[in-house]
């Protein structure tokens, strides 16, 4: 055996399973392989990759087609994500009766992919901080202005 799959003939495996249990007879080992090619092909795997290259390809192609899934996945939610902000600045628009509508703006920047909501997180607190230092220093001024110390 050269480890090709294809070189086990199928009429050595279409009798087992031939006793007195209930349990069907197993397919061929090619009739199992051709219900599992047309999946693989889908996945770009060719003919030649599948059938007489390493068996642990087929492993690599699956993990990588879940991946692409996932991916997919992810890209279609911020995509619905990004829909999804623009109709809620869009919607003061479309409330009936409204004497004068106000859509917010769009989002100045992309929503972050990585790291960088530790940076933004960063400078929003930074800026939360700074007006309440803002807001501290106007009311001691008028405190003091109240009580005579400048």
């Amino acid at each position: 055996m050269d480890g090709d799959i294809t070189a086990i003939p199928s009429s050595t495996v279409e009798n087992v399973g031939d006793g007195d249990s209930d349990t069907p007879a197993p397919d061929s080992c090619r009739e199992i392989f051709d219900k599992a090619f047309p999946a693989y092909l889908a996945m770009g795997m060719t003919y030649n990759e599948f059938y007489r290259e390493d068996h642990t390809l087929v492993i690599a192609y699956r993990k990588a087609y879940k991946m692409r899934l996932e991916q997919q996945n992810q890209d279609m939610w911020q995509m619905g994500l990004y829909v999804y902000q623009a109709i809620c600045r869009a919607a003061p628009l479309l409330i009936p009766f409204n004497k004068h509508p106000q859509a917010e703006p769009y989002l100045d920047k992309p929503f972050p992919i990585f790291g960088d909501k530790e940076n933004d997180a960063d400078a929003e607190s930074k800026a939360v901080a700074d007006k309440g230092f803002a807001y501290m220093q106007s009311q001691m001024m008028i405190i003091n202005k109240k009580f005579g110390k400048e």
